[in-house]
Parts: structure tokens; C-alpha cells; sequence
């Protein structure tokens, strides 16, 4: 195994050698000999015992010197300091030890650093301080000539003179970041300026205090008006002034509460309660976290129908069923009429459970819920009728699917539809108990309650069998739908079972 091993690694180390040596061919073919010194230099270290590589090597590396110092020389006489540096510096790669050569790089570096400075000035005389130190901070990295550090010093004067006066002004107009910012720049190029930095550092942390704790008022005001964006706007402002402080668990807990209203509108509940989860872990909650976290909870649901009221007859006046009579138009008059006084009583049930018998629809309703459940109830005569039928669903407080409930009246040649209603889901859950009006329909009470059922059972009702395609026998036990066609403004209720 050990062999295996140890002659796969020397197969990726030929490979890679290999593959150095032709990349260095390539490059001595169009004379570009730094690019072949590189190429054979990492040849060599993973052969360093082939003649044919070191002898390609030393022949690069000669004539790369040859061409870094020839190129040095050339810039230099045409006052690109900036190219004779770059030569110089590869030419001292290539050999280390070359006296002519460091002191040649050292003149081009000199050379440099003294434009470097000529821009350093020039900056520093339009007011861009910051990027006049940084320059002049790297021309004396560059080189420690004397003539470079004495022209540092005439741009340290600049800076530390100009500088001083704008920070003052800066102080003046209340603009203490900008003001604190340069005074502490100035404080690095002038240890004497100590006393009048410390002055303006206290009169920015006192602005930096006051401003934090506006911005966290700002932000406590939108967190109040559950304005997530905008609270978490005015936490991470005042953070971005100081790191800590009260701002700094509030930015956290609006942006989690912010997280978990955008996982909402997509319909992520578990998002959603992850991100309420972090909310409450930041001990900033002031029970709106906890609040949200159980509606967004998913929990079965038994969703209830329990009964329908609907007008007494059609729009234009005329009985659902039977032939109508002073008695009827009596009750349905007072019916009527009470519902819209008072609404659902038990005086208007007892009314509406005084219609006579010819005169009482058989009524039915279906449920379509989002679930893809289609069920019915049973048909009950009577303009009123409890049913008391339920199924069971999971739902949240935001679920904003719609169930609905088409109330038939059933006859001998099938169904018509009399209205249709419907709610969505979190409504339900949320309000508990509801009544529903639509055309026709003057009161369908519904209710939901927590259950620890299992989606899926239901009772009181039963599971809509689709209408067969035309030519198609209907299940066995199931009667067809009447021959004749409904009336107008009529349509078959599908059968049930």
C-alpha cells in the first residue's frame, strides 16, 4: 500500500514537472525570459537533479538578468523611476547579492519616493490630508534617503498646519466626525497637538453619546409600530457610530423579526418560527415575538359547520319550493326582517323553523378547501338547519388560503346552487366563531378549535364524487343526475356518497 502511495506522488511531482518544463519552453521560444527563469525555477524544485533542467534554468536566469537590467537602464534615462524600480527589483530576485544593482535600485527607489512626495504636497494643499499622509508614510517606507525625508517633513508641516485650521472649522460647524478624524491624524504627524486633540475627542464622544441614543429612540419608536425596515435602520446607524450598547441586541431582534415577516409572505412557517426563536433569544421582547411564534405555529384544526340560514325565497319573490301562501309571506316578511334588526337569534330561528313544510328547501353545503378536500353535508329540509359536520386541517394564524361553502337546495332532478361563501383559513382560526352572509344565504356559522387529531378525519359530512365523464357509468350505488337538464340559472350538484 505504502508503495502505491509513494509512487502515485511521485507520478503527480514528474507531471508537475513536466508540465513547468513546457511552460517554460514555451516562454524562452518567444524570449520572454522572466516568465521561462519562473517556469524552469519551479521545474528544478521538483527535479533538482535533472542536468537538462539546470542547464535551461541557468541559461534563463542569465538572460532574464541580462534583460530586467537592460530594461532598468532604459527607463531610467526617460525618468520612468516607476519601471526602473520594478527591473531593479527582480534583477536583486534573480541575484540577491549584486552591489551594482541594490545601489541602482536604491537611486530609482529615492527617485520614487520624491514624486511620491511632489503628490503628497499637491494633495495635501487641496485639502485631502488623509491620502497626502498615506502617500508620504509609503515614500518614506520606500526609501530613507535624507532628500526624501526632509521633503516628508515639508509635507508633515502641510498636513499638521492645514489640517489643524480645517479641523477647527470642522468643530465650528458641528461636524465633529470629520473634525475628530482629522485631529486624530494630526495627532499621529505632531505629539505637541495632544492637548487640543483631546479637546476635540471629548466634544465627539459627547456628539457620538447624544447621537447613538437619538438613533435608538428613532429605532425604539418604529420597533413600537412593528416597522421591522425602519427600526433596524436606525439600530444599525447608531451601531455604525458605536459598536454596543442598547442598539446592539434591538438591531439584532428587528432584523430576525423582519426575517420572519418576509418568511411569512412566503409561506415559510418554519422560517418564520426560526427566526422568532432568535428574536427571543435576544431578551428583547416585549411579548410580540412570543405572540407571533404561536400563531405561526402549524397545528391541526377541527373547522366546524354549524348552520345555515338562508332568505325564506328567491330575490323575485317566489317560493324556493311549494306554492306560496299568506302564511308564508308572513313568516318570510318577519324572518326577514328581524335578521337584519337583530340578527341571528333564536327568536329568528324559531320563526324560520316555522315555515311550512311545502315551503322548506332541502339544503346542502359543499366544502372546498384548499387541502384539496371537496366534501358535503347531508341535506336537511328547512330554511334553517343545523349540522353540526367538521372536518379536520393544519393551519396557522397566516394561512391565507380560502375554504369555501356553496349551499345547494337538492330536488328531483339534482341540485341549485343558492349561493356561495367563502373565508380564508387564518380568519377562521384566529376569530374562532364566525357567520358568513352571501346572495341568498343570510347567516352559515362556522367555527375552528385546536385539535389533536390528525388532518384528514371528518364527520357529519361525506367525500364529493366527481361527475363521470359523458358516456361513463356512474359508480355502483351512485345515481346519476337527473336525464333532464336544470332549470335555468340551475346547476346538478355532483353526487355523494
Amino acid at each position: 500500500m505504502k508503495r502505491a502511495v509513494l509512487g502515485l506522488i511521485a507520478a503527480v511531482v514528474l507531471n508537475a514537472c513536466a508540465a513547468h518544463e513546457k511552460t517554460g519552453d514555451r516562454a524562452a521560444a518567444v524570449g520572454d525570459w522572466k516568465a521561462a527563469y519562473t517556469s524552469y525555477r519551479q521545474a528544478l524544485a521538483s527535479e533538482p537533479d535533472s542536468p537538462e533542467i539546470k542547464s535551461k534554468f541557468e541559461s534563463a536566469r542569465t538572460k532574464a538578468l541580462q534583460d530586467a537590467q537592460q530594461r532598468a537602464q532604459t527607463c531610467a534615462q526617460v525618468n520612468d523611476w516607476g519601471c526602473a524600480l520594478a527591473e531593479s527589483d527582480f534583477a536583486l530576485s534573480v541575484e540577491p547579492g549584486n552591489a551594482e544593482i541594490a545601489s541602482f535600485r536604491a537611486h530609482a527607489a529615492q527617485q520614487v519616493a520624491m514624486g511620491q512626495l511632489d503628490t503628497a504636497a499637491q494633495q495635501a494643499q487641496q485639502g485631502q490630508y488623509v491620502d497626502a499622509a498615506a502617500l508620504m508614510d509609503r515614500a518614506l517606507q520606500l526609501s530613507p534617503a535624507p532628500e526624501v525625508k526632509a521633503q516628508a517633513e515639508g509635507v508633515r508641516s502641510i498636513i499638521v498646519t492645514q489640517g489643524r485650521a480645517q479641523a477647527d472649522r470642522h468643530l465650528h460647524e458641528g461636524n465633529f466626525i470629520a473634525a475628530h478624524e482629522l485631529a486624530q491624524l494630526v495627532l499621529r504627524l505632531d505629539g505637541s497637538a495632544s492637548a487640543w486633540a483631546q479637546h476635540i475627542a471629548n466634544e465627539y464622544e459627547h456628539f457620538i453619546t447624544e447621537e447613538v441614543e437619538r438613533l435608538s429612540r428613532e429605532g425604539d419608536a418604529a420597533r413600537a409600530q412593528h416597522d421591522w425596515n425602519r427600526a433596524q435602520q436606525s439600530y444599525a446607524a447608531a451601531l455604525s457610530l458605536r459598536q454596543g450598547g442598547r442598539a446592539q441586541p434591538l438591531e439584532e431582534y428587528v432584523r430576525h423579526m423582519a426575517m420572519a415577516d418576509q418568511r411569512i409572505a412566503g409561506r415559510d412557517w418554519n422560517g418564520a418560527a426560526d427566526a422568532y426563536h432568535v428574536a427571543l433569544r435576544t431578551g428583547q421582547d416585549d411579548g410580540f415575538a412570543t405572540h407571533q411564534l404561536e400563531r405561526v405555529q402549524l397545528r391541526p384544526y377541527r373547522f366546524v359547520v354549524h348552520s345555515i340560514l338562508v332568505t325564506p325565497g328567491r330575490s323575485d319573490g317566489r317560493t324556493w319550493v311549494g306554492p306560496s301562501n299568506d302564511i308564508f309571506v308572513r313568516l318570510a316578511n318577519r324572518v326577514t326582517q328581524m335578521v337584519r334588526q337583530r340578527g341571528m337569534t333564536e327568536l329568528v330561528k324559531d320563526l324560520a323553523m316555522s315555515i311550512p313544510h311545502e315551503n322548506r328547501p332541502r339544503l346542502r353545503i359543499e366544502v372546498h378547501h384548499p387541502d384539496g378536500m371537496h366534501l358535503t353535508t347531508q341535506a336537511r329540509n328547512g330554511i334553517y338547519s343545523d349540522y353540526e359536520a367538521e372536518f379536520v386541517a393544519v393551519a396557522n394564524a397566516f394561512d391565507d388560503r380560502r375554504v369555501g361553502f356553496q349551499v345547494y337546495m337538492d330536488g328531483p332532478h339534482g341540485g341549485e346552487l343558492l349561493g356561495s361563501v367563502d373565508i380564508p383559513v387564518h380568519e377562521l382560526v384566529e376569530r374562532r366563531d364566525v357567520a358568513l352572509e352571501g346572495a341568498s344565504i343570510m347567516s352559515l356559522r362556522l367555527s375552528a378549535v385546536q385539535d389533536g387529531r390528525q388532518p384528514g378525519p371528518y364527520g357529519g359530512m361525506a367525500h364529493v364524487v366527481p361527475a363521470p365523464p359523458p358516456g361513463a357509468q356512474p359508480p355502483p350505488g351512485v345515481k346519476p343526475p337527473g336525464a333532464r337538464p336544470p332549470p335555468p340559472g340551475r346547476q346538478l350538484a355532483a353526487p355523494t356518497h
